[in-house]
């Protein structure tokens, strides 16, 4: 063998010996808000500390807007690891992470820094769900508490008598809106804003962070604050994706995610006020209906909702003082 040969395979050998060069993981994660909003804002803190933790061996390469499909492919691009990663709404997720369906009872939690409190004791708990349903758990980041966009002004549960009201596709968020009287109408988020405009729905609940962000007022211009429920938005990997990852990469990514969701709940938190008033300047009804019907035509969904032993742990442990 030629000095030429034997000089090639002994670079070859010390470069597949030689340590993972910088970006050299790039991990795609999408989502369906708008690049901006508070999720999209969260996901790019976990990306600028997951570089730092890492010297820039990992980063990554966010696809806001629906680029890469709708929640419901989403998610299943995650569990296919045809996607890297993925951030939706509890309200999807639950559907394949079944204990998680504790997250989409109306009035849970009474702040979002206490919904944090109880999602970073309960951890454990929270990731083993994840575990067996094939995902890992990264993040838990906050889409804000979620109120009424409608056409017309909302001043009491009696005004939503039998409006469309668009819901996710979530079967807890449409019976709750059928024990306010309304007609729970689910569609994809995507399609909101043109059924808004056509009047295919009367309203929608969301976020005070959505109905800015994707100009919903411009179609619905009454802004009900009525906080029936306080969203969470888990980031996920496929379990067996993530477990392929380096030992160091997987311990960067899970303190980027635990690091990036403090940061991104109290981010939100600081925009909920400010957003609000805003809403006026945009010529929006702002009503402040009466919650205590709404909160007493919940109390069924408790135990309706809830019927495996996992989901009543995960309530329990949420839920104790």
């Amino acid at each position: 063998m030629s000095n030429r040969v034997l000089t090639t395979l002994a670079a070859l050998t010390a470069l597949a010996a030689s340590p993972v060069l910088a970006a050299d993981v790039t991990l795609k994660v999408a989502h369906t808000n708008a690049a901006g909003e508070v999720q999209d804002m969260g996901l790019q803190k976990m990306k600028e500390l997951l570089e730092a933790k890492t010297d820039g061996a990992a980063t990554l390469e966010i696809y806001a807007g629906g680029q890469l499909g709708d929640e419901q492919q989403t998610v299943e691009s995650v569990m296919l690891g045809s996607l890297d990663m993925g951030m939706t709404s509890n309200a999807m997720l639950s559907n394949y992470v079944e204990d998680y369906k504790v997250f989409d009872l109306p009035f849970l939690f009474p702040s979002i820094p206490a919904l944090g409190e109880k999602v970073d004791a309960n951890w454990q708990m929270m990731e083993t769900s994840a575990n067996g349903a094939g995902f890992q758990l990264i993040a838990v980041f906050s889409s804000g508490i979620r109120h009424l966009m409608t056409a017309e002004p909302i001043n009491s549960i009696e005004d939503l008598a039998g409006m469309k009201i668009r819901t996710m596709q979530n079967p807890v968020h449409v019976e709750a809106f059928r024990a306010y009287g309304a007609n729970p109408t689910p569609m994809s988020y995507s399609e909101l804003y043109g059924a808004l405009q056509s009047g295919v729905v009367d309203g929608a609940e969301g976020a005070s962070t959505g109905y800015d962000g994707m100009k919903f007022y411009e179609v619905a211009p009454a802004f009900a604050l009525v906080g029936w429920l306080n969203m969470t938005a888990p980031v996920t990997m496929q379990k067996a994706a993530f477990d392929a990852l380096p030992e160091d990469i997987r311990t960067a990514l899970m303190e980027a995610g635990a690091e990036a969701a403090q940061w991104q709940r109290q981010y939100v938190v600081d925009q909920e006020a400010p957003l609000v008033e805003s809403f006026k300047a945009h010529g929006v009804t702002v009503t402040e209906p009466d919650t205590a019907p709404f909160i007493a035509a919940s109390q069924p969904l408790y135990a309706s909702a809830l019927t495996t032993d996992g989901q009543k742990a995960l309530f329990t442990a949420l839920t104790a003082n």
